[in-house]
């Protein structure tokens, strides 16, 4: 994958507000801790003891950071209608939410009439603010990333058993929902639609033969998803399992599938899907 690429990915890991509430939190927690074993940066000198409590006012600075990061991202991003991001745009608003919180601290703890000397700390404070800020927003983006791709190898596991399962029999029922027969997927050829019926091509002993049945595709498509057996036109469902070639003739796009004598064509509609589900330029 390209870089370019990359930058124009959908970026989903806080989408959730599950995911943006752990963030927020982790960073309270994060900062709190960092800031008051390691005081870096001499931080403890940047602001009076809150009641004496150095404890207190090291903590402060966490918790303007953790409202600052709420208010991005559960008030800012429903203003600016931000509830989805590419990567790109993610990086973009996270370079916005450090300078955001870098504003509010310099806010709060440096003299606002003393304009020079107000933009003398803002300077300080980013460079501050991202060193101390950034490795906390990684390791929640990582912990994130870790529990999304665990999720999507189970989804996969179970899309995997789905298939398997169904390779076994498929089960057609009439358009009234009753069984009418079953045969195994790796046998089944195609599937033509005629007026309210459908045919069902299929291999027996090396030969193609057909069985009709009262039903529509738009009801097998239901029965056949997970499986690779997929639509190809407004009349026909192919198996790909059977697949010999796929051949393009200028714009026409036509199949052919083993044992089965004729072409079948793909529709404009279906030549997109088509080809990226087998991987073809365009």
């Amino acid at each position: 994958m390209s870089f370019q690429n990359f930058l124009n990915k959908k970026f989903v890991l806080l989408d959730d507000k599950k995911n943006r509430l752990f963030l927020v939190l982790f960073l309270l927690i994060y900062i709190i801790v960092f800031l008051n074993v390691f005081v870096p940066f001499e931080i403890d000198k940047w602001a009076p003891d809150s009641y004496g409590s150095k404890f207190l006012s090291l903590s402060g600075f966490a918790v303007v950071g953790a409202a600052g990061i709420a208010f991005s991202q559960f008030v800012l991003r429903k203003w600016f209608h931000r509830e989805h991001f590419l990567v790109k745009q993610f990086i973009v608003w996270v370079i916005f939410e450090l300078i955001f919180l870098t504003v509010l601290l310099t806010f709060l703890y440096n003299n606002v009439y003393d304009i020079p000397s107000f933009i003398h700390e803002f300077q300080f404070n980013l460079k501050h603010t991202f060193l101390i800020a950034i490795i906390p927003y990684s390791i929640v983006l990582l912990i994130l990333s870790l529990f999304q791709s665990k999720s999507e190898l189970v989804e996969l596991k179970k899309e995997s058993k789905k298939v398997v399962l169904s390779n076994e029999l498929i089960k057609f029922p009439d358009d009234k929902g009753n069984l009418k027969f079953t045969m195994p997927l790796k046998d089944i050829c195609y599937i033509e639609s005629t007026d309210n019926y459908v045919d069902i091509y299929y291999l027996s002993q090396d030969r193609l033969k057909k069985e009709l049945l009262r039903n529509s595709l738009k009801n097998l498509g239901k029965i056949f998803e997970g499986t690779s057996i997929i639509r190809c036109h407004r009349s026909y469902m192919v198996n790909l399992e059977n697949l010999n070639l796929v051949k393009k003739t200028g714009q026409k796009m036509l199949i052919k599938l083993n044992h089965v004598p004729d072409l079948i064509p793909i529709s404009k509609t279906y030549q997109e899907g088509f080809k990226e589900f087998l991987q073809m330029d365009a």
